[in-house]
Parts: structure tokens; sequence; C-alpha cells
């Protein structure tokens, strides 16, 4: 071979080493549906006045939650659609392979716009249950948050009504913990206002109650003094607790977790528009005080979500709000 052609050989060769030198590994890999058998899509209802022209979140999406419905190790996943009957629960057969078990699990979902969805053990069975947000009230939407109550065999029966937890309005996502450590897990319910703020707020208005939008807290009480209680019932304690229950409130995002290191689970709220996140710390009573004006420099504007963890492994709890 030419002395040109081993040269040419020899770059390329050495070109084609520090570009795969260079390439980083992913940590994650693609799988398509016919794989995975997961085909869920989510196609928003069309309704007269339904638009986003009409709804500034029409294209936000549902949501997923993943839990171990039926105990064996492996997470099933559950997707909400903005649609009557489109939500779908998928099986984790293992291997990245699922089933759609929706139709005989009985969970597709009634309301016209689903949003948020929990995977937790609401009444304390040792088994998954799922609860479902809503947005219904306006835009010809009709529907309610619904609990799916794991039966033990892969089937669910809806009961919110019948746990008070069947809220009607503009509903983003719940958050179950044990904010009074009774043993239970209890629920803040965060909701979202109709419209949009203008850009200077009466923050005292805070302290105002609004049936359809503002936030709602409910205390689980089907177990009383280590009791099983037969009214199976979650209590409203929204006003007790002293979180706002407003229509300033444009709650997009809640984040539990223990930011002061005291013991007890706290609560941060993103808010979209001109009003502040909400810092709640708990106050080991049963009432939360919101005290994001002493801990924050600065607030974030237009949330769209958030999240809490310790990034950097210092033993304290960090926050990422996301905003526009």
């Amino acid at each position: 071979m030419p002395v040109k052609g081993l040269t040419f050989c020899f770059l390329v060769s050495i070109f084609s080493l520090i570009v795969s030198c260079d390439q980083k590994a992913t940590m994650f890999s693609s799988l398509p549906s016919s794989k995975t058998n997961i085909d869920f899509k989510n196609e928003p209802a069309k309704k007269k006045l339904l638009s986003i022209l009409y709804y500034l979140y029409y294209y936000n999406g549902g949501g997923v939650a993943a839990g171990d419905i039926n105990n064996d190790g492996l997470p099933d996943l559950y997707f909400s659609a903005n649609s009557n009957g489109g939500n779908k629960l998928y099986l984790n057969k293992g291997n990245f392979e699922f089933e759609d078990i929706t139709e005989s699990a009985g969970v597709a979902g009634t309301s016209d716009w689903h949003t948020g969805v929990t995977m937790t053990d609401v009444n304390g069975d040792g088994l998954m249950d799922i609860y479902v947000c809503a947005i219904a009230g306006a835009h010809g939407l009709e529907g309610r948050n619904q609990l799916f109550v794991n039966n033990g065999d892969s089937t669910f029966t809806e009961s919110a009504k019948q746990y008070g937890l069947d809220f009607s309005g503009f509903s983003t996502q719940a958050a179950f913990f044990d904010y009074d450590h009774d043993g239970d897990l209890d629920c803040y319910l965060l909701n979202q206002s109709q419209r949009p703020h203008q850009n200077i707020v009466d923050t005292s208005n805070r302290r105002k109650f609004d049936a359809e939008v503002g936030d709602r807290f409910y205390r689980n009480d089907l177990v009383i003094a280590g009791i099983t209680t037969t009214n199976e019932k979650f209590t409203d304690v929204s006003a007790e607790t002293g979180i706002f229950q407003s229509n300033l409130g444009y709650g997009l995002g809640i984040a539990v977790a223990d930011f002061n290191n005291d013991g007890w689970e706290d609560v941060y709220v993103g808010n979209d528009f001109h009003e502040n996140d909400y810092y709640y710390l708990n106050n080991k009573n049963g009432t939360f005080k919101e005290s994001g004006g002493n801990h924050f420099g600065h607030y974030s504007r237009f949330s769209m979500g958030n999240d809490a963890a310790d990034y950097n492994n210092d033993g304290q709890i960090d926050i990422v709000t996301v905003d526009m």
C-alpha cells in the first residue's frame, strides 16, 4: 500500500479511537412500545370553549405513578389522561414487559379531565391504592377526584366518596404523608386557581376560603387510638392546619420532606403566576406555619413544579423549583 494510503488509514483509525473514547456511556436506553407493550396515548378532550385559548394548561398532560399493586416486587405503572376513560394501568411482567389490565382492574377513570395520580397505601392494609385528581367545574368539564382501593386480586373499587376524598374542583396532585405521626397517611390536596392573576395581588386574601380551587388538607381518621373505625373517613381539617385555601394559590407542584431536620414532614408548594411559593413548616401539633419569607432570599415566579432531595449529600434537604 502506498505511503499516502497508510497515512490515511492511520489517521482514520486515530480519529475513530478518539471519537469512541469521547462518547459518554448513557445511563438509560429508550425501549419501544413493541418491547414494553406500553401504548398509552393522551388525547385531550375536545369540548366547546375548551382549548389552549380558554384553558392555559390544555397541553400540560396528565400524570404518571409507579407502584407495586400486587406485591410481586415489580413496580407497575398508571397513566392518567385528559379524557374520560383514557387512563391506563400496566402490570409489570418483568424484563421491562407490561400488560394492560385497565379494564379488568376497573381503573379507567370517569372524569373528563384527569391530572395528577398518586399510588400509596391509603387505608394501611398493605396494598397499593390509586388516587387520581381531576379538573371539573369549568370549561364544560365534569368529574371529581377518584380513589381506587386495591382489592388484593389486581382489581380495584372506586371509594373516594366513602373515604371523604371525592373533591370536585381544580385538583393538580395529592400528597399522602403522616403529618401528625399517628401511624396513618393523611392527604394534602394541591389545587389550582381558575384564572391567572394580576401582576399585583392583595396577599391578605390568602386567608380567604375558595370552595373550588383552594388547597385542602384531610386527616386520616381510619385508625383512632389503634382501633380501625367503621366510618372509614378522611376529615377535612384544612382550616385547622393553617394552610392557605384561597384562589390566589395556583399550585402546580408539591414536595413533602423534613426540611428542617426536626423529624416532622414539611410541605413546599410551587405556585404559578405572581403568587409566592408556600413553605409550610410542621408545628408538630396538627398545624403548619407558612415560613418562606424567613428562609428564602428569593421566591420563584410562575413555578411549574418542584422536587426535594439531598442533592449534595450534606444531610440537608434541598429544593429545586422550575419556573418561567
